[in-house]
């Protein structure tokens, strides 16, 4: 019989003792890991702390805020405002279901509401019913969607109002909506100098907005973020990191007076005309200064939009106006006088194998220089240039380049495209015999609508050409980096003897000639018509199919401001200059000399009253400009809401409550500014047309009328 051994057990100290090893060699184990991976995190292994890095930090652009574009009185034209989005993450853990369900009823009433009153646009089929957007949240907490934007393109006014609704005052963690910040650029004149303000969008460059790009856009800065528990990501400053530099802001010569003159006679002649587009474009004369860039052309819906900036790019064959330059030609050298005369026959002529032809018959035979001119007879000015540079083409031709007519001029806009003007030696071998005679009536040239106001400006300007710029200011968190001063091209490209003769000639122009329609008792008018056919593209042109254009100045006597106007197409029998263009420029003239004191001296010594006029509009920017300008202010009664009505006594301004701003309800907008008018008719999502300039004297849906979304009204603006 085997002996069997019997262990003896453990006595509770043996086991204590290798229970504490054990506990202590793991401790010692996982303590060693950290300290080894601690180390290599900070002094080792690159790739190991990268990764740890990676995973638990994150760098993040910071976008900086685009500059502003303003008018030469400091009226803005372009900002950036916050837009918000209002985002729903149905997955969120810190909501329970008792909690969704006590509050998604009254959340979805409000979303319901809030679309139907706000400037927020949704087609139909994009609107929901309460029913339906609590149907739609509980479908995304069932298929548990993380992130699902629920409203989109916010006001801060709207953001307010949310962050107060069940579920959102949660917080993002306990009721899974938050909101994420962009910016939207915002554009406070409509359609005025749309286009010579433009845009800079997916890498299309457009206008100042294009053309300044880099310095509007400003450098975005960089953020540094560490994920923290419950997902949230904390910043962490660092010193090598980039705080974001704002853009800068521009300041432009445009007046929204003048520019709202010149779109409202432009787009009404287009539409009389129903004409495929045109410009007008008014500058300074002493200084070179754009005050206006209109731009119209015609949609399919028959309406005018600025789609193009035909002042800037259009580069095409000018036509009569281009004479001007002939007969400047023609007087600097020495090869007429304004009385010399030619034999202009009936009308027309032949060089070569082709007719020169004049639009209307002479009256006589014989015309001198300035009556051909006057006149505006092709035939005319034809055979003084051809009989004066035939064999010395390269003298008129070096004239105009001399001009700067054959090259950009480097505008502020810059344009796609170039001018041309034929020389005899070019490498094409396109100059032939009829070139000269062609070329001195506005053919076989290619230049821009603003490269002829700069010539014409040149002799307001006594023969001194100005360089036209847009661009006055640079400016930088209210300091300005870089002034533009006006910048002469060329001090005198002719003398004062050919600036007093082409002056008077343009003069007659208007008291006699093609464009006797300008004549009026208060101020002289001196320019040219023009009108020329269109091109083809294809060394033809279409068939009926012309430009009409005006330019020129005034006072003709102390010229102030220059004006060119082209109309391109226009329908039916009236497609000359002197029918179809001169009477914008009247427009256009007869509003700024109204409107401008400096060509109106008697006014100057009008008594003014103490307390300026003062429009309807917000109480506090309001009274903060009054307070500013040490004019006392006093309101009757209570105000109600955020609007006021104004009304100027003699030493002081009186305020009183605007009835009060309701959701679907007109307000009254008589005695308002344009651009406040259109921040409340946002609010209700209308469509807005508007006619005139100044303050609103009428609106065609009377206040407390109800409206919807989409519904047009129209306001009347006159100066005040």
């Amino acid at each position: 019989m085997s002996e069997t051994k019997t262990r003896k057990p453990w006595s509770v100290r043996k086991v204590m003792l290798v229970r504490s090893a054990l506990i202590f060699a793991v401790a010692f184990f996982f303590g060693g890991w950290i300290w080894i991976s601690a180390v290599k995190l900070q002094f080792g292994n690159e790739e190991f702390s990268a990764e740890e890095m990676q995973r638990n930090t994150r760098k993040i652009v910071v976008e900086a805020v685009r500059g502003n574009i303003y008018a030469s009185d400091g009226s803005l034209l372009a900002t950036s405002v916050p837009r918000y989005d209002l985002v729903f993450d149905a997955k969120v853990q810190g909501c329970p279901n008792d909690t969704f369900a006590k509050y998604v009823d009254s959340f979805s009433l409000l979303l319901a509401q809030l679309q139907d009153r706000t400037y927020w646009k949704l087609r139909d089929r994009e609107r929901k019913s309460q029913k339906q957007w609590k149907e739609y949240l509980y479908d995304l907490r069932q298929r548990g969607i993380h992130y699902r934007i629920l409203l989109k393109n916010l006001g801060f006014d709207q953001v307010k109002e949310i962050r107060d609704w069940p579920l959102v005052r949660l917080g993002k963690f306990k009721g899974g909506l938050w909101f994420i910040e962009d910016s939207q650029r915002m554009y406070f004149l409509g359609d005025l100098a749309k286009r010579a303000i433009g845009y800079s969008r997916n890498g299309v460059y457009v206008g100042l907005e294009g053309a300044f790009d880099s310095l509007l856009s400003g450098i975005n800065g960089e953020r540094m973020e560490q994920r923290m528990p419950g997902r949230i990501w904390r910043p962490i400053k660092l010193d090598n990191l980039q705080e974001p530099q704002n853009g800068h802001d521009i300041v432009t010569t445009l007046d929204v007076g003048i520019q709202d003159i010149a779109q409202f006679a432009l787009n009404k002649a287009l539409e009389s005309s129903q004409a495929a587009y045109g410009c007008a474009v008014v500058m300074e004369v002493k200084t070179g200064q754009i005050k206006a860039m209109a731009n119209l052309k015609r949609g399919s819906d028959g309406l005018y939009y600025e789609s193009q900036n035909y002042a800037v790019d259009q580069y095409g064959e000018p036509g009569s106006t281009f004479k001007l330059f002939s007969v400047m030609s023609l007087l600097e050298d020495g090869y007429a006088k304004s009385q010399d005369s030619i034999k202009v026959g009936n009308g027309t002529t032949r060089f070569y194998d082709r007719d020169m032809v004049d639009d209307h018959p002479p009256v006589r035979p014989y015309m001198t220089l300035k009556e051909a001119f006057i006149q505006s007879s092709n035939v005319g000015i034809s055979k003084f240039v051809n009989n004066a540079y035939k064999g010395k083409e390269e003298k008129f031709v070096g004239r105009a380049l001399d001009l700067g007519l054959g090259k950009s001029m480097g505008f502020d806009i810059p344009s796609r495209n170039a001018p041309r003007i034929k020389t005899p030696d070019s490498k094409n071998r396109d100059w032939s015999g009829t070139t000269l005679p062609w070329m001195s009536i506005g053919y076989e040239s290619q230049i821009s609508p603003l490269q002829t106001l700069m010539m014409y400006n040149a002799i307001a300007n006594g023969g001194m050409m100005m360089k036209p710029y847009l661009v006055k200011e640079i400016r930088q968190d209210g300091r300005i980096i870089r002034t533009q001063e006006p910048t002469v091209l060329n001090k005198e490209i002719c003398s004062q003897k050919t600036v007093d003769l082409l002056t008077s000639m343009m003069i007659g122009v208007v008291q006699e000639g093609t464009a006797q329609g300008l004549k009026n008792p208060d101020y002289l008018v001196a320019g040219k018509t023009g009108t020329s056919k269109v091109s083809n593209g294809n060394n033809g042109y279409k068939p009926g199919a012309y430009n009409a254009s005006f330019c020129g100045f005034f006072p003709a006597d102390n010229p102030q401001y220059s004006i060119v106007v082209m109309i391109s197409e226009p329908k039916g029998a009236n497609y000359y200059g002197g029918t179809v263009a001169a009477p914008v420029f009247k427009d256009i003239a007869d509003r700024i000399y109204a409107s401008h004191i400096a060509n109106q001296p008697a006014l100057r010594s009008a008594t003014l009253p103490s307390a300026p006029e003062v429009l309807n509009g917000r109480i506090e920017p309001t009274k903060l400009i009054l307070n500013e300008l040490g004019i006392s202010s006093a309101t009757q009664g209570p105000v109600k809401g955020a609007w006021i009505s104004a009304q100027s006594l003699e030493h002081s301004v009186s305020l009183k409550s605007l009835s009060p701003v309701q959701p679907g309800l007109v307000p009254e907008l008589t005695g308002m500014g344009l651009r406040d008018a259109l921040s409340l008719l946002a609010l209700l999502g209308v469509e807005v047309d508007y006619y005139g300039f100044g303050r609103i004297t009428g609106q065609s849906l009377p206040a407390g009328m109800r409206v919807s979304p989409g519904q047009r009204i129209t306001l009347i603006l006159k100066p005040y």
